[in-house]
């Protein structure tokens, strides 16, 4: 059994309970909830998708089988449909079936081989999934005061929004637009601004302490609940002391009496270091290896490499070199630049390098995609995929968004690494700085594992957060290709 926080090189989180230490109650009881349901909300129109599960049954050949033979007779009907591929061609039809991108249809048959369920199942589940992100992005920003929970539940056949206070008229008018169930709760007491301000000021309080070595600081915006792992400098040496340790480190109680702050020990958090383009998920060979994320781009059209900062404080530079197929050359990058809150950094290429960078990117072994945009507002529940070079391409549900991690014995200067979105454990060490993605959208660059009998958890820094200003910079953002 491993045990351990591990950067991608990968964060482990092993929660023993502690004696004595009262849980704390959720927050406010909410009101029962608005629910609209499935039936109520607009229909997902699939005819060509349901035609084609029906000739692959009748033929008795898989749905994926069949979509590779429609695209192809589409592609040699009309080949004006393909998209644009200004850094080169991709081996996908990057086409839409039902207005549904074909690089989503292959991450949702493996989505659908990861979890064990048919492709018709994981289609039907999650294919509408995309557009949970506008919806989100749009209630986070016109009800920042009020929004306290937006999650896919359901295993993809829901959607739970929680409101602080009573549910906004518009709020509702815009849930009306998901073909999914929606379930709007009032009451909760608390706001996801508030949520987030809280764990703040805790892991602020925790590390002036000066007694603290690790932590991960997550929320559950359900129950309005700030949970933080912590590691100590000193192991306390029985159940009294581990009940002492965490009196003297508690934080002061958030303002907000409706959420609560959860201290749990952890003995055991540690971190650990885990053609001619250049292109995102590509390998990077040095004193210790990692996976190449995106390419970013800057405002006077600079271009670089982005992956995990902590790659970049074990090399200063890295031989990069393409999958085995498209394998036709390598090249050194320079680390250039360092996040200041983000485990994310910049590498530039030589300028005597004959490889360039692309908006490309590998999804899997030898199969790279263009990237088109980047993705926001990111919900528990809905599906994404990864691409390491130790653990290859796998997908899964994020868990949480938003979470922070700090370890002092692994990350240079005890820094906190903030913004992280988080799914089941997915990655090893070498993963680390590779893609997150679903489809053709970039979601984040791969930083850190967590392990332990509790919990099994993959750490992946939003890649909405390249552009900040503790980022790479207002001026640098992923390059991505809209129309490709």
């Amino acid at each position: 059994m491993k045990s351990g926080l591990a950067f991608a090189a990968a964060l482990t989180i092993a929660i023993p309970l502690i004696p004595g230490l009262a849980m704390a109650q959720p927050g406010s009881a909410a009101k029962e909830p608005i629910t609209l349901s499935r039936d109520q909300q607009p229909k997902a129109d699939r005819p060509t998708l349901n035609r084609l599960s029906k000739e692959a049954k009748a033929q008795g050949i898989s749905l994926k089988q069949a979509l590779d033979k429609y695209a192809a007779k589409e592609l040699k009907n009309n080949p004006s449909i393909q998209g644009d591929m200004p850094d080169g061609p991709v081996p996908d039809p990057t086409i839409k079936v039902d207005g549904i991108p074909f690089s989503e249809l292959i991450d949702l048959n493996r989505y659908a081989q990861s979890e064990k369920i048919s492709f018709e199942e994981a289609i039907d589940r999650y294919a509408w999934s995309p557009a949970i992100n506008p919806l989100a992005s749009r209630l986070r920003s016109e009800f920042a005061e009020v929004i306290a929970d937006i999650a896919i539940v359901d295993e993809g056949r829901g959607v739970r929004i929680g409101f602080k206070g009573e549910v906004p008229a518009k709020a509702l008018e815009l849930a009306k637009t998901l073909p999914v169930e929606v379930r709007l709760f009032p009451g909760r007491g608390f706001s996801e601004a508030e949520l987030q301000a809280a764990r703040e000021a805790a892991l602020l309080s925790l590390h002036r302490s000066g007694k603290v070595a690790s932590t991960v600081g997550r929320y559950n915006a359900e129950t309005g609940e700030v949970n933080i792992t912590v590691r100590l400098k000193e192991k306390p040496s029985d159940d009294a002391a581990r009940s002492r340790a965490v009196t003297s480190i508690q934080p002061s109680a958030p303002d907000n009496p409706a959420i609560k702050i959860n201290i749990q020990l952890d003995d055991n958090l540690l971190l650990r270091r885990t053609d001619k383009y250049i292109r995102g998920g590509g390998l990077l060979n040095g004193s210790n290896n990692c996976t190449n994320g995106f390419n970013v781009i800057s405002s006077t059209g600079a271009k670089g490499s982005l992956t995990a900062r902590h790659c970049a404080d074990g090399s200063q530079y890295y031989t990069y070199r393409n999958h085995s197929n498209y394998d036709t050359d390598t090249t050194t990058l320079s680390r250039w630049f360092r996040a200041q809150d983000y485990d994310l950094a910049r590498y530039d290429s030589s300028s005597t390098t004959s490889m360039t960078q692309t908006r490309t990117f590998y999804y899997d072994w030898n199969l790279p995609r263009y990237a088109h945009d980047v993705g926001t507002s990111p919900v528990v529940g809905q599906p994404v995929c990864k691409f390491g070079r130790t653990t290859g391409a796998t997908c899964d549900n994020i868990t949480d968004t938003n979470v922070d991690i700090s370890d002092e014995d692994w990350i240079t200067d005890g820094k906190t690494y903030k913004g992280n979105i988080v799914t089941d454990d997915m990655v090893d060490p070498g993963d680390s700085g590779g893609p997150l993605y679903y489809g053709n959208r970039a979601w984040g660059i791969t930083s850190a594992e967590s392990y332990s009998v509790f919990d099994t958890s993959a750490y992946f820094v939003a890649t909405d957060r390249v552009n900040d200003s503790t980022g790479l910079g207002s001026n640098w953002n992923v390059w991505t290709c809209p129309t490709c």
